[in-house]
């Protein structure tokens, strides 16, 4: 059983208690009198946070300068200040204001007042009897090693996401809201065209292969971002999501003025995808319980104008599990004659983040008017962002040996599909390829038995290759603007294709961009969704 996220469950409760009393919340330059003890909860990263020692400002508060609130090498959480210093405010009152441990004189935090610490709701809230508390996921934290999970990668560190804050959303100057977003890019700012805030901005204010740009990324349990081709049995991930607030008005339900709503989070595995398939959601990695299942992550508060990160556990066997489970759903004549098992084994989830509350009511909703979903766009909803990116092993392709890649297909709106393929491949020396369960090609794709559907820039592939499934239409590409119509499929809501790449792994390295991408677009136009396959060197 792994240990509660330190800085996603731990680490953001302290910041939050601080941010409840204004207090502790400091940049690392602020003048002595204001930084409280000399110590700070603004960043895990600061050398004056958690992880350092006090700063020059100690002494003015009766400190000394450079005192460690974790005692490196020591996993006695008793003999650790930070455990120590928090789990005194619990005791039976009077509480003492300072305690000595290991020789060294500490404030009892938060600090008690006339022994008593009923001031404090927030910290007592989150220690109250009956459920998990913060101060014994501490305990067990520092006992158990001191596991530390901090974001280490660029975009997700404190230092990445407070360079450049978001711009600033149109507000009317008499308007107080907080503008909460999922970033759909780098520097994103929660802008979408036709969000009803002038100037409208340009429609592709957000990248049309969204689901490349998404600043959604799998890290390991020790925060550092990992792009493995392969999801292993038994590996354990975190899903990082960067998310914003472009308003100058705090977001959460503690350390913001008036009675706001708590900002909440979720996220799902779906099946490899297109546009939608079978998902499962993600548990947070917000609970002190670590075998809790709950999807929602509680963004304490979120400052104006500034991006945070929000976390969910990826542990690969559940979540594997569970779209098996999900994708059984789907009649096997749809997925090629291959069992559920068979389509997740070595398949690349998809990740959907969204923002399911933390906003007080405004005018700035999609211009779709769809109320938010899985299947919202992120081209118009700024709640919503997808990360839709496969890497494969380029160096296990070859001739006659297609490197294939299963991805669902799901009917967006009422009326034909469009699944069209973008890259810049030379054609003449990597072959491209789709897998079609054959049913799903004479019911919906082949001009002559479907009604409706349409192949263009493709011609069927009559020579013998490996399929990724049993019963199988496989088609080339000969064109570059190659596309297929798939003609309405809400009987079949859900179907299977693949993609494959087939070529001499040496002729693809020359390639500027060998990424491939298939976008989706609905009956009327639209991109409601897409992947892209990225092409990876390794040995």
């Amino acid at each position: 059983m792994p240990d509660p996220s330190f800085y996603y469950a731990i680490f953001k409760r302290l910041q939050a208690t601080g941010a409840a009393s204004s207090a502790h919340i400091n940049n690392d330059n602020d003048q002595a009198t204001q930084f409280y003890g000399g110590f700070t909860l603004k960043s895990p990263d600061s050398p004056y946070g958690v992880f350092g020692a006090l700063g020059p400002a100690a002494p003015t508060w009766g400190y000394q300068q450079n005192m460690a609130p974790l005692v490196s090498g020591n996993d006695t959480p008793e003999q650790n200040p930070l455990y120590a210093i928090l789990a005194a405010s619990l005791g039976t009152p009077p509480l003492p204001d300072k305690i000595v441990v290991n020789g060294q004189s500490w404030p009892v935090m938060p600090p008690p007042l006339n022994g008593d610490i009923s001031m404090y709701p927030v910290w007592l809230d989150f220690n109250k009897a009956g459920s998990p508390r913060v101060i014994d996921a501490l305990w067990t934290w520092i006992h158990n090693g001191k596991a530390d999970d901090r974001p280490k990668s660029a975009p997700l560190t404190y230092a990445a996401l407070a360079a450049t804050p978001p711009a600033k959303f149109p507000l009317k100057p008499t308007e107080l809201t907080p503008i909460l977003f999922v970033c759909s890019r780098p520097g994103d700012d929660g802008r979408r065209a036709g969000d009803h805030a002038q100037p409208d901005p340009p429609a592709v204010q957000v990248p049309a292969h969204y689901w490349n740009s998404a600043q959604i990324f799998l890290t390991d349990t020790g925060g550092t971002i990992q792009k493995p081709l392969h999801l292993q049995p038994g590996a354990h991930y975190y899903v990082a999501a960067i998310i914003g607030n472009s308003s100058a008005m705090a977001a959460g339900r503690i350390g913001t003025s008036g009675s706001q709503p708590s900002v909440q989070v979720r996220a799902d595995a779906l099946a490899f995808n297109t546009f939608m398939g079978p998902n499962v959601p993600l548990p947070s990695l917000g609970e002190l319980d670590a075998a809790s299942t709950n999807p929602i992550y509680e963004q304490y508060t979120l400052r104006g104008w500034t991006y945070d990160v929000a976390g969910f556990r990826f542990d690969v066997d559940t979540v594997f599990k569970g779209l098996v489970q999900a994708v059984k759903a789907l009649p096997p004549a749809m997925l090629g004659g291959a069992t559920a098992e068979e389509w997740v084994k070595d398949s690349h989830p998809c990740v959907k983040v969204r923002i399911v509350s933390g906003e007080l009511p405004n005018a700035y909703t999609p211009s779709d008017g769809m109320a938010l979903s899985l299947e919202s766009s992120p081209l118009k909803d700024r709640h919503i962002a997808q990360r839709n990116l496969a890497p494969f092993d380029m160096t296990q392709m070859a001739i006659k040996k297609p490197m294939w890649t299963k991805f669902i297909v799901a009917q967006a709106g009422k009326g034909a599909n469009v699944l069209a393929l973008q890259h810049a491949l030379p054609l003449d020396s990597v072959h491209v390829h789709l897998a079609v369960p054959r049913p799903v090609w004479q019911r919906y794709l082949d001009p002559r038995t479907s009604r409706g559907g349409a192949v263009h820039g493709f011609e069927p592939v009559r020579e013998a290759l490996p399929t990724p499934f049993p019963d199988a239409v496989v088609l080339r590409q000969v064109s570059a603007e190659a596309r297929l119509v798939v003609a309405d499929h809400a009987h079949d809501r859900f179907f299977g294709m693949a993609l494959g790449l087939e070529a001499d792994p040496a002729r693809l390295r020359d390639v500027r961009s060998p990424e491939v991408s298939m976008a989706h677009a609905a009956p009327d136009g639209a991109v409601v969704g897409g992947f892209t396959v990225e092409p990876s060197a390794r040995r």
